[in-house]
């Protein structure tokens, strides 16, 4: 503590006018030079490598709803009286059970695909 009568002394380590903070957060010197030397190739390459992984995605989408969101519809299709007693038992196991191995083979093929895209893309940038 100070001595009585003598004033408080404040350290001040931040100002919005600070020219630190004026300019952002600091990048290293390679991240700046990798932007500036951004090629038309590689700005190609990237624009593919998105327009691939969109489709992808589309693509997945499409595959989730078909194999997955039909299913309800095909079960309401189905006749209300069942000749077998034991109808409403597999209808929830195959939308309760069934379909989480369906959606986990659906994630697996996505990601192993997405990953496909981006080494192809970055073997393309490599040889550039």
């Amino acid at each position: 503590m100070s001595a009585p009568g003598t004033p408080r002394r404040e350290v001040v380590t931040w100002t919005p006018q600070s020219p630190r903070t004026a300019q952002g957060p600091a990048r290293p010197a390679r991240e700046i030079r990798a932007r500036e030397e951004l090629s038309a190739v590689d700005s190609a390459v990237l624009r593919a490598l998105m327009r691939r992984q969109l489709r992808l995605a589309i693509t997945t989408f499409g595959l989730l709803v078909t194999v997955i969101g039909l299913l309800p519809l095909v079960f309401t299709a189905l006749p209300a009286q069942s000749p077998w007693p034991g109808r409403a038992l597999v209808v929830w196991a195959v939308l309760g059970v069934a379909a989480y191995p369906a959606l986990v083979l659906i994630g697996r093929w996505y990601v192993v695909r997405a990953e496909r895209n981006e080494r192809d893309a970055g073997d393309l940038v490599g040889r550039a």
